[in-house]
């Protein structure tokens, strides 16, 4: 599942906060820590120039306060006189010390005018305290920041990304069509102003390609029943004459029979490309009728494939409320695509609401199988170039016939023993 935008943007602005205070925490400690040795390296060493120059001058005096001890020890004298913490020191020293619940700054020297040693330690257990306090309110501090940091973090991202959201919304309201609205281009930010005149444009293009489409289908519409009018014409004229064989007028009625597919099959083909639902055709039909008829205009046309076809029908009833032309434009290309490619047999079945064609070919292209089966049906709007020539016009009308029908089209089998096709029939009486 692909995230969110705003989770993103929202988890990105939080891990930027949590670095800043992260990067702050450990700026402060150690601020913390080089005040502790500024103290070691600089004020008790101070302090040790200090009594150096008393022992010089005669005047030192050992020194204990509560937060300070002063003790030089001369050479030759033994170290027990020395308190614990300063024993057993190699000099130079400095360092911290813990002894017990207290923390000393230690800081130890050999001198040698006068010989002997000088050591001073500082008390900093209050300050140690201070620091472990002051750790604790950072800790506090920093845990405030996340959650401010997490807060901010959605309320920032929500407010960054509604201009996007209302961008995206109202690009998915948008109604393919003859006339589309224009989505709202009144964004403070230059970016997704230019994103929604750039849609517009779009949307402007495509309306004009649209009506562009619909004038051609109605010059298409014109064009073709034009001609079929003649011939139709025509065909009245050799009819009213009779002058005709018995044997040319079965001729005669198979071409009427053809011109009449042949008018019906344009008024569907338009319809599709129309895109538009004639309520005024749906009337109930005999299934079986229209098959078997169907089977007896392919064998007339093509008598090579007189006796090919075998139907199997155990619903011998069945009726269906729905556009007559169209059910008979997908039976006769489901079987034309079989005849097609196999030289064998072909198998009709009607079993209860299913129609099945089976062919014994070496099965459908595998790009095909999968373009038929996909949910969602070919169209000019989802379609790849070049993917129609692939699945053949005829399977490509089953597919759009059986749209138009709301019934649905599984491909049952498609290997090296032949392909198989199920229409599940709705609407049935």
């Amino acid at each position: 599942m692909k995230s969110s935008l705003t989770q993103r943007l929202a988890r990105t602005l939080f891990f930027l906060i949590a670095a800043t205070t992260a990067t702050s925490m450990i700026i402060v400690e150690v601020f913390v820590y080089d005040v502790e040795d500024t103290i070691l390296d600089l004020e008790l060493k101070a302090e040790a120039e200090y009594f150096t120059e008393q022992l010089r001058e005669g005047r030192f005096q050992p020194i204990k306060t509560a937060q300070l001890e002063v003790i030089f020890l001369p050479e030759g004298e033994a170290e027990a006189l020395l308190p614990e913490y300063f024993r057993s020191r190699h000099l130079p020293f400095s360092q911290e010390v813990e002894i017990g619940q207290t923390t000393l700054l230690i800081v130890g020297e050999q001198l040698e005018s006068p010989d002997g040693k000088l050591f001073l330690a500082q008390d900093i257990t209050i300050m140690e305290n201070r620091e472990a306090l002051v750790q604790l309110a950072l800790a506090g501090v920093a845990g405030f920041m996340l959650l401010i940091g997490f807060i901010v973090a959605r309320s920032g991202a929500g407010y960054l990304i509604r201009p996007f959201k209302k961008l995206t919304r109202e690009v998915l309201n948008t109604t393919p069509g003859s006339s589309m609205l224009q989505i709202t281009t009144d964004y403070r930010d230059r970016e997704f102003c230019d994103i929604a005149q750039a849609f517009n444009r779009f949307l402007s293009e495509l309306e004009h390609h649209i009506e562009r489409e619909k004038s051609f289908v109605k010059l298409a519409s014109h064009e073709l029943r034009t001609p079929l009018a003649v011939m139709s014409g025509a065909l009245n004229v050799l009819e009213q004459r009779q002058s005709l064989s018995a044997a040319d007028q079965k001729t005669l009625a198979r071409i009427r029979r053809a011109m009449q597919t042949m008018r019906d099959d344009t008024e569907v083909l338009l319809e599709l490309a129309r895109s538009e639902a004639t309520e005024s055709d749906v009337r109930t039909i005999v299934l079986q009728e229209v098959v078997q008829n169907t089977i007896d205009d392919l064998e007339h046309g093509q008598p090579d494939h007189a006796g090919r076809i075998t139907v199997y029908n155990n619903s011998p009833g069945l009726r269906v409320t729905t556009h007559p032309a169209l059910v008979r434009m997908l039976v006769r290309n489901l079987l034309q695509n079989a005849l097609r490619h196999t030289r064998a047999e072909v198998e009709v079945r009607m079993i209860e609401n299913r129609i099945s064609v089976r062919d014994f070919g070496s099965g459908l292209p595998i790009k095909v199988t999968e373009r038929l089966s996909s949910v969602v049906a070919p169209s000019a709007n989802n379609s790849k170039p070049g993917e129609f020539s692939s699945a053949t016009f005829g399977l490509l009308i089953v597919r759009l016939v059986c749209e138009r029908l709301g019934w649905d089209l599984e491909i049952a089998q498609s290997d090296n023993e032949g392909t198989e096709f199920l229409i599940h029939v709705h609407n049935f009486v």
